[in-house]
């Protein structure tokens, strides 16, 4: 994140999240795992078995590396150790064991559960924690982080299909570890260089308590609510604000976690009004484009978030004599 990004981020309520002992440790782990998978296929005997054995528990620990790039928690659920565990020790006992034996077989078939089960949230976690306001430069680094992957995945698996005999399949399986290899430690790199922002609460200056008074004198006097197209970026030129200013006042001084819950709350009020009222005859999607949303889903979505369950349901029992 470059000076000017990490400054922004600080006005707007955000401080820096540097990674330091989680990312480590799973990163030593994921490195020692994909180099112990790549020499495996270059050796023999007993010291080849032992290094796969290490190596093939890498999608696990290079799924922890994922979720330690991407979650600005200090530790790791425990949960997700005990999946890239599972995945690991499966696949020791599936090396280990003798062939066509039982715990060959469950092993193996855990192995192939639970690495899969890895490989598809790896694919997840950079959009946990997704925002539109993440800095142009964290978007792209997610976006080449998925795609990256995504080729990687494909790669592998169309090589490994491709591979006429055992020294090319050996082959792709080292080059595709060297590369995950490479391509982990530069994203370790990248995210140790621009730290995720992560929001923090304070409380609200007379700048702030000022600014909210002109967002609700917007509300109410323009029902700018009712716009379905409505962004933030349309209220702080409408206010000749900065749009972090807008987003700072609606989190401190208005208590909204962002611009889009501060406004359906109010389309929310609106849309509970009109459902409560026995003179109301017109349908729920009728009801949802008069508050200002665009279809009925998300104005289903949004009216269960904020008052706990459907307006149907909510209709019904307001209405009840």
């Amino acid at each position: 994140m470059t000076l000017a990004t990490t400054s922004g981020a600080s006005i707007a309520g955000l401080r820096p999240w540097r990674p330091r002992g989680r990312l480590q440790v799973v990163t030593t782990i994921a490195t020692v795992s994909f180099v112990c998978y790549a020499l495996s296929h270059f050796l023999e005997g007993r010291l080849a078995t032992a290094l796969s054995v290490v190596g093939l528990g890498a999608c696990g620990w290079a799924w922890l590396v994922a979720r330690a790039l991407f979650d600005p928690a200090e530790r790791d659920a425990r949960w997700a150790w005990v999946v890239a565990l599972v995945v690991a020790i499966s696949a020791g006992l599936a090396g280990l064991a003798p062939a066509g034996t039982l715990v060959g077989r469950v092993a193996g078939n855990v192995y192939a559960l639970s690495g899969s089960a890895a490989l598809l949230l790896t694919f997840v976690e950079p959009f946990q924690r997704y925002a539109a306001d993440l800095p142009t430069i964290e978007k792209r680094f997610r976006f080449v982080f998925v795609a990256l992957y995504a080729v990687l995945v494909g790669v592998s698996v169309l090589g490994l299909r491709a591979s006429a005999g055992a020294a090319q399949d050996d082959l792709v399986k080292s080059v595709c570890a060297v590369v995950g290899l490479a391509a982990t430690l530069s994203a370790v790199w990248f995210r140790r260089r621009h730290p995720l922002a992560v929001r923090v609460r304070r409380a609200a200056t007379d700048d702030d308590a000022r600014l909210a008074d002109r967002l609700k004198r917007l509300l109410a006097e323009e029902a700018i609510d009712s716009r379905p197209e409505l962004k933030i970026a349309d209220v702080a030129a409408r206010l000749g604000e900065p749009e972090y200013r807008v987003s700072q006042c609606i989190s401190a001084a208005l208590g909204f976690s962002n611009f889009n819950r501060w406004i359906n709350h109010h389309r929310i009020a609106r849309a509970k009004a009109l459902l409560a009222s026995p003179d109301e005859r017109r349908s729920i999607l009728e009801i949802a484009f008069d508050c200002g949303f665009a279809s009925l889903g998300p104005f289903n979505r949004a009216f269960k978030d904020e008052v706990g369950t459907t307006p149907r349901a909510y209709r019904s029992a307001t209405r009840q004599p």
